[in-house]
């Protein structure tokens, strides 16, 4: 996802835009520009690469001015180059604008002003806004009057700053589909796509929602509706730090998200069990009247989160008793998925603007389903679009691979599970008190897990010549399997696939010699002897053999050629222990072979368009 920062303020507008893009570089970006007025006219700096090609781009071309916006550019329409990279221009060079999200009317548009006289030279869609600007303001005289106007012919998902020439002292912006916040400090203003890029300055904040526009100053914050009748502002109180967003002692923020995981489980713990042993959702506005006339389930979700739908496929049948399905966001809203009036969409995003479970559930809302969606961010469009949501409390999450929030879905999907079996009167108050005290334990079982992390190191450097990596897994671990492979391909960029330990022998088992290491899933659980038996397919095969098996094995460390042992558990809650590991292999792997894990390569934290 790109990003956006926009400054109005006392202080040098380079540093305070270069700034917030550094905090931003985790979202995915391959060029980065700013826009100021200084001394009167509007200034463009960008570059292609690394936000420090920009920074030593202004050092041989400063601007100076205290009014202006940036932006991380991650290629959609276009490759990445200096002349496609943000902000785009108008004819005149009068207007700039930075936008995150696609036009989709874009080709339409770019003819129609082409007609007009007007000359493109990127091949972006971005680039038709501020000629689209250029030309309403001919009819209307001022931004302010042109900006419905223009807005009014595009079409798609948008969020845009903008900066006019002739307006010094204003920042204006527009917001359909993509995220965008204003941050108030201290005889500053802020605008960017995520609150992350203007702490500690700012203060206070204010989400702009789908469908407004306004224009801001250092001191000033005007809001609009798309007819433009004004809206009343109210500013929240930031509750982030600055330390949230800090690696501390760790090398990468994805180690340090790694080894939050145990505060991150005591932290949902503490909230969802109440001293009765009862499960709690307080933020969740939807009654048990509704919940208990829930008949179906279906699941949206995309990369990791939809592996994490997958466990929860389990929780939701095992403990609600629920039928549940699970889609790639991606591909549900195509095939006109059927659904009831008793069905319940659940839609599950780490960031809440995922912008193809957006359209799942706005697909899913359509046919009058309830939606409830689990989200690390309460504040995003997901949440706001959804009836009810649940937060998943997995804190700030800066590395571009989801670890912790990964299981926090998993942990707040069970919690959700057995809170649907009390209003459904499955489980009794003894089989769920068992079941919370085995969920105490999970915090300290990580925590052992982490001290042992040098030994999966161990395990990167002896296999960092594979090319290929397969992972086994059965049930509850089948969608383990899944994300492991995710997680060593995302960061490592190791072809890995990941298999059910039951399909293996249906095709896959054909990759098997003795240069694949296979990565083998098995604790002690119910299916535990069918997947010794893959384990034992693979190796007469010859296939190096990593095991993730229970503390007390002695079978699978004999078969192995390398082995972990996880603290014992129940099968249900084997995938919060057994993926540790993996992601251990993963941020390894990427460190043995040189890679930067918070920012692999083409990807984006956030994908705000489908």
């Amino acid at each position: 996802m790109c990003g956006i920062v926009g400054y109005s303020g006392d202080k040098s507008i380079h540093s305070v835009l270069l700034v917030g893009l550094i905090r931003l570089e985790y979202r995915g970006y391959d060029s980065a520009g700013i826009a100021a007025i200084d001394q009167g006219e509007l200034e463009i700096r960008k570059e292609k690469g690394k936000i420090k090609a920009l920074e030593d781009y202004l050092k041989l071309h400063p601007v100076n001015g205290h009014i202006g916006i940036g932006h991380t550019r991650w290629a959609t329409h276009g490759e990445p180059s200096r002349g496609n990279a943000h902000p785009h221009v108008d004819g005149s060079r009068k207007i700039a604008v930075v936008h995150n999200g696609i036009i989709e009317n874009y080709m339409h548009l770019r003819h129609e002003l082409t007609k007009k006289g007007h000359l493109f030279h990127t091949e972006t869609d971005t680039e038709v806004i501020p000629h689209l600007l250029e030309e309403e303001l001919k009819t209307h005289g001022t931004l302010e009057k042109a900006i419905p106007a223009a807005v009014a012919k595009l079409e798609g998902k948008f969020a845009c700053a903008i900066l006019y020439e002739k307006d010094p002292e204003r920042i204006y912006f527009i917001k359909d589909g993509s995220p965008l916040i204003y941050g108030k400090g201290k005889n500053e203003g802020f605008l960017a796509s995520d609150i992350m890029a203007i702490i500690p300055q700012a203060k206070e904040q204010c989400i702009i929602k789908d469908g407004q526009w306004g224009w801001m100053t250092r001191d000033e914050f005007h809001l609009f509706e798309k007819d433009g009748s004004p809206v009343d502002v109210h500013l929240e109180h930031i509750k982030l730090t600055v330390e949230d967003l800090e690696k501390g002692p760790y090398d990468h923020f994805m180690l340090k998200e790694i080894f939050e995981q145990p505060d991150v489980f005591r932290r949902i713990i503490e909230a969802r069990m109440d001293e009765k042993g009862k499960v709690r959702f307080p933020e969740m506005e939807m009654s048990n009247d509704v919940l208990g006339r829930v008949g179906r389930i279906l699941i949206t979700s995309a990369g990791t989160s939809w592996h994490a739908g997958l466990v929860g496929k389990l929780y939701f049948e095992k403990f609600a008793r629920i039928a549940t399905d699970v889609d790639l966001s991606s591909e549900f809203r195509y095939r006109n998925p059927i659904a009831e009036g008793d069905t319940m969409v659940i839609g599950i995003s780490q960031s809440g603007e995922t912008a193809d479970t957006l359209a799942g559930i706005l697909e899913a809302k359509s046919k009058f389903c309830r939606v409830l969606s689990f989200v690390n961010r309460v504040d995003s469009t997901i949440a706001r679009d959804s009836d009810a949501f649940i937060n998943l409390m997995a804190g700030p999450e800066i590395g571009v691979a989801s670890t912790k929030a990964y299981t926090a879905q998993l942990l707040n999907m069970l919690f959700f599970s057995l809170y649907m079996s009390g209003i459904r009167w499955i489980t009794q108050k003894e089989e769920r008190e068992a079941i919370f005290e085995e969920i105490r334990k999970l915090p300290v079982k990580i925590e052992s897990i982490l001290a042992r992390a040098e030994e999966i190191r161990h395990w990167a450097r002896e296999y960092i010549g594979a090319r290929d990596f397969i992972f086994l897994g059965r049930y509850y671990n089948h969608p383990t399997a899944l994300e492991g492979a995710l997680k060593l391909k995302e960061i490592s960029y190791i072809h890995a696939s990941g298999y059910a330990g039951g399909e293996f022998k249906h095709g896959p088992i054909a990759l098997i010699d003795e240069n694949i290491p296979v990565v083998c899933i098995a604790p002690k659980t119910e299916v535990y002897d069918k997947m010794v038996s893959n384990i034992q397919e693979v190796k007469a095969r010859k296939g190096k053999i990593l095991a993730i098996c229970t503390e007390g094995d002695t079978m699978v460390p004999d078969l192995a050629d390398h082995y972990f042992h996880i603290p014992a558990a129940p099968d249900f809650l084997t995938p919060l222990l057994t993926v540790i590991p993996l992601q251990l292999l993963a941020y390894y792997a990427a460190i043995e072979r040189g890679c930067e894990p918070d920012q692999p390569r083409n990807l984006a934290k956030s994908v705000t368009v489908e």
